[in-house]
């Protein structure tokens, strides 16, 4: 069922091309990369100048139907004869426009709920790190100029999969730490969605060291911790998870600048094309790899409200393509 929205008020005011900036700049806001901002936009920006070369008039909100979104993916298909990874990458970029469209309150229902990905390439484009890049990021972190608020930063990401915003707006009040267990709501959510992730040992053990000296804990342990963790509603509960150098709340930009370097400094040990959301696409799929078929619980903590988002996760890489292909039984040379 469709998420019904309250309206703005002056939302007829607004052109898709002025929402298309506003779009451009909550993303750059939020935890994509420069690459995924700009080929987005651009993909929006090309059914926008399609739009009104078959129509002859420009786009509105009232007209921004599925109808218009599936005829523009048959022209890539069929008479464009874009590629498959092409025409996804485009697709995609006008479903987050459409659902941010609908979270904002400019459309009551969502246009491109319904409009699919062709099938085909698109789930290579949602790899994650092996465990050598993964551990060389961690090492990385350690010996940066923040090291154990950095690390806590990175494996949070990594062994939760939330949104790198979604990590930046994060408080005391904001997890349950326990010893054994722990758990982590998210408020600053996509679309204003809350939910809550569990947070295993590796997490709760880098939190813990960071946060120890704030809570006049001397010697670092999760079971110190746990026990000095601030009460719901206490002042303490309202401060931020993450501090900036100067003791403020890190702002999104600012963590997704400090990956941003980390990734740098590892050089060839991590590929420099990663970026906070390459951490969550690395908890989505060793979660399905541990988990087949666990959709829907993957769905779940990562917040997505459509499965078809979550299933690209299960679709396999390039890389174990090409595995598999390799250890056919009619392969010759399979050792």
């Amino acid at each position: 069922m469709q998420r019904v929205t309250t309206l703005k008020i002056d939302h007829l005011e607004w052109t898709p091309t002025r929402l298309l900036e506003h779009w451009q700049q909550y993303l750059q806001e939020h935890d994509h990369s420069p690459g995924t901002v700009k080929k987005y936009t651009q993909a929006v920006s090309h059914f926008l100048a399609w739009y009104k070369h078959e129509e002859h008039v420009p786009l509105q909100l009232t007209t921004l139907t599925p109808i218009a979104l599936i005829g523009y993916r048959n022209e890539l298909q069929h008479v464009q004869h874009k590629s498959i990874s092409t025409i996804n990458l485009r697709i995609s970029a006008l479903r987050a426009w459409s659902a941010w469209l609908v979270d904002q309150g400019y459309l009551p229902l969502d246009p491109a709920a319904r409009v699919k990905l062709i099938g085909g390439e698109a789930g290579s484009k949602r790899e994650g790190l092996s465990s050598s890049q993964v551990n060389a990021l961690l090492r990385q972190a350690q010996v940066s100029r923040d090291p154990t608020r950095n690390y806590a930063i990175v494996q949070v990401l990594l062994q939760t999969g939330i949104r790198l915003s979604e990590c930046s707006h994060l408080t005391f009040g904001d997890l349950t730490f326990g010893e054994r267990s722990g758990l982590l709501l998210v408020r600053a959510g996509k679309g204003n969605k809350v939910r809550s992730v569990p947070i295993n040992s590796s997490a709760r053990d880098a939190i813990a060291t960071l946060v120890a000296p704030r809570l006049g804990v001397q010697k670092p342990s999760i079971k110190a911790v746990a026990t000095k963790w601030p009460k719901p509603g206490s002042e303490q509960a309202f401060e931020p998870l993450f501090e900036s150098q100067k003791g403020g709340t890190l702002s999104t930009s600012a963590t997704g600048q400090m990956i941003d370097d980390l990734v740098k400094a590892a050089g060839e040990l991590v590929p420099q094309k990663t970026s906070a959301h390459t951490l969550r696409h690395t908890f989505a799929r060793n979660y399905l790899a541990q988990y087949p078929g666990d959709v829907v619980g993957l769905a779940t903590l990562l917040g997505h409200s459509s499965l078809d988002t979550t299933r690209l996760y299960s679709q396999p890489s390039v890389e174990q393509l090409s595995t598999r292909v390799e250890q056919l039984n009619m392969n010759a040379y399979t050792r």
